[in-house]
Formats: structure tokens, sequence, C-alpha cells
């Protein structure tokens, strides 16, 4: 069976080389014609004589010279050209996809409809994220009526939680609902961080013109965009007044957080009850990180692999007669 991607990627790193070919096939020709001994001796010696003049034996056969040096000189151009398939790995990758985390600090995530309350289940499951990424590099936001940063990139998980606890509803000096007050930071943060970054935005809504500043995220540093909605929207609120449960939450902007995602060619994804989004946001993450850094990786130099058969080649140029025979 044919590997398609191996076709798909091969190129040689120096094709330059490659020119070689054409002297080489002059070459070759030219030494083709010279080896018919009695035709360059038939305007010497007589017809009659030259048979028995000529020891038998030419550098037509495939085991000579000329054909060895057909097959050993495009092996030795090829390996000079640099032949490649497949990337090595990158010297500037880092261990994980590095995150940049924007958490919600508006009065609204101090709702309720989400048990013990938005902030509290948006912290734990932030945390369940950062214990499932291990020691990969993540940053930590804050935002309301404006963003700030809390904690700059680190892979020390315990600094992490510590800062993530600290996080409350009223703690930003401006009320207010603008996450796209994040996207310089944000950018700053990823820019450090390296090709493949992501920002999560975890929050319950923004305003209807928010998505506009994240027109252009991502396009410098191949960052993604990941929104994660917490609360529930206004049908599910007025779902459970009808079962009589007091809910007099302000509903989810799931339209303007969907917007935000869209505008960057993100993913929106809701809060859940089990760990199905926790999964989610960090197979995205990750899978992010391996196609952006994939184009950072070094293409590998194939022409090593045509050395040993080389060699075996260049072996027979020892046999008695064969450099005076080219």
């Amino acid at each position: 069976m044919l590997d398609w991607p191996f076709i798909a990627n091969f190129h040689f790193l120096r094709p330059e080389w490659l020119l070689l070919l054409l002297p080489f096939a002059g070459l070759s020709y030219l030494q083709w014609r010279r080896s018919d001994v009695s035709d360059r001796w038939s305007t010497v010696i007589a017809p009659h004589l030259l048979p028995n003049l000529i020891v038998p034996g030419t550098q037509r056969r495939l085991f000579s010279p000329l054909w060895i040096s057909v097959l050993l000189s495009p092996l030795l151009i090829a390996a000079i050209a640099g032949p490649s398939w497949e990337r090595g790995e990158s010297p500037f990758a880092k261990d994980a996809a590095p995150l940049v985390i924007a958490m919600d600090l508006s009065q609204s995530m101090a709702e309720k409809d989400l048990q013990p309350s938005r902030i509290q289940r948006a912290r734990d499951k932030v945390l369940q994220l950062a214990k499932a990424r291990g020691d990969a590099y993540t940053a930590l936001l804050a935002y309301s009526g404006t963003a700030h940063t809390v904690l700059p990139l680190t892979n020390d998980l315990t600094v992490l939680l510590h800062y993530l606890d600290a996080l409350e509803v009223g703690i930003l000096p401006r009320r207010g609902k603008t996450p796209e007050s994040v996207v310089p930071l944000a950018e700053a943060l990823l820019a450090e961080g390296g090709a493949g970054g992501t920002l999560l935005i975890v929050g319950d809504g923004a305003a209807d013109n928010s998505a506009e500043a994240f027109q252009n995220f991502g396009e410098a540093s191949e960052a993604q965009l990941l929104v994660w909605g917490m609360g529930k929207t206004q049908a599910e609120i007025d779902a459970d007044a009808a079962r009589g449960l007091d809910s007099r939450a302000q509903p989810l902007q799931e339209t303007q957080l969907k917007a935000i995602a869209d505008t960057a060619s993100g993913m929106y994804l809701r809060v859940t009850v089990d760990d199905s989004d926790v999964t989610r946001l960090e197979r995205r993450i990750n899978r992010h990180f391996q196609v952006s850094d994939d184009s950072a990786r070094p293409w590998i130099d194939g022409g090593y692999y045509l050395v040993p058969p080389l060699m075996l080649l260049f072996v027979l140029w020892f046999r008695a007669g064969w450099v005076p025979q080219w």
C-alpha cells in the first residue's frame, strides 16, 4: 500500500543540486558511445582481422563501470540534494500547549443557577483542566470592566491554583463585562509562549459589539480562541421556574459568546455536569498546538539514508581495471 503522506510531503531540501543530473547524463551517453571497441578500431584495422584482435567484453554489460555509475551517480546526487518527507522535533517547542485563561469576574458570575455559583463552578472546571494538563504552561487573566494579568505563563501548577482560588466577583476596580479587553494582554502572553497557543475565555456573556475586537485575533501568533459558557440560558431558567425552583438569575448570553468564537474561527462550549467539556477542551488545545508546532519543526535530511548503499557501490570501483575503463 502506498504511503500517501510520504508522497505528499516528499521534497528536496537542496533541489538545485539536481542540476548535476544534466552533465552526468551527457557524460554517460558519451561513455556509452565509446564503449563499443570494434567501432572505435574499425577505421584502423581491417574488417577481417578486427574480431580476432579485440578482447571480448564490453562496458555495455550490466555489471560494468558504465552501468554501475549510471546507478551510483543519481543516488549520490539525490543524497546531496537532501530528500525529505518527515519533520523532526523542534528544539524550541515546549512540552505542551501554552494556554491563557481569562476569567469573567463581573457581577453576573455570582448567580447561583449553577451550584454553588457560576464563579465557583468556573474555578472548579478550570482547576480540572489545569490538573489534566499537568505542567503545561498556563497564564491567568481576570476581567470585568477592565482586564488585568493575574499570573503570567508558568508551568507551576501549585502557583496557578493559588491564584485561581483568589479570584472573586467584585475584586476588580471597574464594573462591566468586556471580554474584548483581554485581547492585548493575551496576545502579548501568547507571543512569549510561541506558536500554537490558546486563549480560553470563561464567562457568561458579552456586549453585542464585543465580537468585533476578536476579528484579527490569532493572525500573528497562530493562536486559537475557545469560549467556555458558564450559566443557564433563558429557556433553562424558565423551565426551572415552571418546576417551582427559585431561579431569578441573569441568563447566559450564549448568542454573544458564540459570536466571539465564530468571529475568531474558534469554538464555543457550554459547561457540563460531567467532565466531557474539560476533555473536549484539553483535546482541542493540544491538537491545535500540534498542528501549529508542526510548521516550526525542521525537515529531516533523508540523504543520510542513502549513504550505506552508496558506500557499497563505491566498493566496486576497487575492482581491477574499472577506473581505466571509465
